[in-house]
């Protein structure tokens, strides 16, 4: 099949993942949920629909992302005609090539995803059946998607092959020993992966022709991922480590052997010492769950757990420190900080080094990791400045940049901006500096929590002030604009009731600003040639209309009794 054809598929896909973040309300999450086995080592399932009001405000920045990538394709898919058409007989391919790119591109709209039968209310769901990946969309209508299809063959050099299952017939192309499968059964679209040499009963579960006897529909377990850490049922997932890792140790379920095949893992290489330990430390952390935990018109909240062991998730979770002011969202430009105990840490991992040497992994294929207990204790053994036991965490808090251009790489003319470093005696931090710089010295600070102007050569390029003050677990400098009121609101601002590992909050339009600006730069690419300007203009704009979704992005990871955790919060732009 011709490469464009390929490309239209995977368009396709990542369209409608883009852009078909709801359910279909007129179908209940059963529906898709009845063809995803409930032995599934991964999914990724949208069950509810987004409330209108969200999905108004993003159609129209997902029409203008997806308008600039359509440039970017164009470009490319116009570079590529112009070689070929420069080739003998190439006039008449690249006529050929344009025709099909034209009919690709369609696609990238809004309007162009309805016409394929893609519509706002899509429900869908990416998982496994086995290792195998399964992309099931429901579609508003399945004669579109079909005749969308059929356009794009109908440019294409050639149609894609079509074989018949249970009288179902689908279209594929093979990528070696893998065969990438198109089906539309009624108003399903099912796009997946399988090993060319798949068995015909294999092959129809896993396009859902023969339905699993037990089912996530069955088992619910999704509904009880979400009871249990507070999902809504707009968007749940899982990855379920410990199956996966059974499946390349062991494959007890006999559904990945053709695959294993394929990329020559034979798992009956690994003994039975083998399995066990790979099982132990697949059980460090034997899930990962994820989904909405808040749903409205201002923001979307999110959440990622990794579910860890209970003696591992206990001793992590005494590694937070206190820090003042890590954790909300602080509303500048951008804020980001961490917070660690290290003699929390050095106990974790002496407990760590400990539980390894009473009982050393015998696996061959784990000698490497054993071997690392020696250097553990050497690292171990190294003596630390006291100083460093007494470090707790260091805040940063950006509100301001003026006069950087990151397309010249020119740098700021001015940064309003606040650090903060937390330590149990922050006195003998500011002894240390003294001692390096008499600036410093000539500061005189003490622990009062007032600050002092602070006069250093390396500020006065991008500050016109600068101040420092002292309390008895921090010291804050600040630049910038009421420089001096905000480094003694750094000490006194408000120590998080659960402490964050780490945190960070941006504005997302300046971010995504920034990360358009930096592509307008005309340096060389890797191959030595500079990247030309309707390009960088294409992805610039991208990077610019997938800022318009949101106002403020804040994402933060505590170490709980559950494990790992990542909060995010999304606001959404008006």
């Amino acid at each position: 099949m011709n490469y464009l054809a390929r490309v239209a598929i995977y368009v396709v896909a990542a369209a409608a993942l883009l852009y078909a973040a709801n359910a279909d309300a007129a179908r209940k999450a059963k529906d898709l949920l009845q063809y995803i086995p409930a032995d599934t080592p991964y999914v990724m399932a949208f069950t509810k629909p987004l409330p209108d009001d969200v999905m108004d405000k993003f159609e129209p920045a997902v029409d203008n992302t997806l308008a600039a990538y359509k440039r970017i394709m164009q470009y490319t898919m116009s570079e590529a005609m112009v070689e070929l058409a420069a080739e003998e007989g190439g006039a008449e391919k690249a006529e050929q090539l344009q025709a099909m790119s034209d009919e690709i591109l369609s696609l990238m709209s809004v309007e162009g995803l309805r016409n394929a039968g893609i519509g706002r209310d899509a429900l869908m769901a990416i998982y496994g059946d086995g290792l195998l990946p399964v992309f099931r969309i429901a579609l508003s209508d399945g004669a579109q998607f079909d005749a969308a299809v059929e356009r794009l063959e109908a440019k294409a050099p050639e149609k894609m092959p079509t074989a018949s299952l249970r009288g179902q017939e689908y279209r594929y192309f093979d990528l070696d020993d893998m065969r990438v499968i198109v089906a539309t059964f009624k108003n399903d679209a099912v796009i997946t992966v399988v090993p060319a040499s798949l068995s015909e009963d294999r092959l129809a579960r896993t396009l859902g022709l023969s339905k699993p006897r037990n089912s996530l529909a069955k088992t619910k377990d999704l509904r009880k991922i979400s009871k249990q850490y507070g999902y809504t049922d707009h968007f749940v997932s899982f990855i379920d480590v410990e199956r996966i890792a059974a499946s390349f140790t062991g494959d007890p379920s006999g559904l990945n052997t053709e695959f294993l095949q394929i990329i020559e893992h034979d798992p009956a290489k690994f003994s039975a010492q083998c399995r066990s330990e790979f099982s132990s430390l697949a059980g460090i952390a034997p899930r990962i769950v994820m989904g909405y935990t808040g749903v409205s018109s201002r923001f979307l909240d999110s959440g990622v757990i990794v579910e860890l062991r209970d003696d591992i998730a206990a001793g992590l979770a005494t590694l937070p420190a206190a820090v003042p002011g890590l954790g909300p969202d602080l509303g500048g430009l951008m804020a980001f900080g961490f917070s660690l105990n290290p003699l929390a840490l050095r106990s974790f991992y002496e407990d760590r080094l400990d539980a390894m040497e009473a009982e050393p992994f015998k696996c061959e294929a784990l000698a490497d990791l054993q071997a690392s207990t020696v250097k553990g204790r050497e690292a171990l053994a190294q003596p630390l400045p006291p100083v460093v036991y007494s470090f707790r965490g260091f805040l940063a808090n950006i509100t301001n940049v003026e006069g950087m251009d990151v397309a010249t790489q020119t740098p700021p003319e001015s940064i309003d901006a606040s650090l903060l470093f937390a330590m149990e005696n922050a006195q003998a931090l500011v002894s240390m500096g003294a001692m390096m710089s008499p600036e410093i010295a000539a500061l005189n600070l003490i622990p009062d929590g007032k600050a002092k102007l602070l006069n250093l050569p390396q500020l006065a390029e991008i500050a016109e002030q600068a101040f420092a003050a002292l309390s008895e677990n921090a010291l804050s400098v600040s630049v910038g604009a009421d420089a001096e009121a905000n480094a003694e609101a750094m000490l006194s601002a408000d120590i998080a009731a659960d402490s964050p590992l780490m945190s960070m909050s941006f504005d997302a339009q300046r971010y995504y600003q920034f990360i358009g600006e930096a592509a307008m730069s005309d340096a060389e690419s890797e191959e030595g040639e500079q990247m030309p300007l309707a390009m960088r203009t294409a992805i610039r704009d991208a990077m610019v209309s997938s800022g318009e979704m949101y106002k403020r992005m804040a994402v933060n990871v505590h170490l709980t009794k559950r494990g790992v955790e990542i909060d995010s919060r999304m606001t959404l732009a008006d």
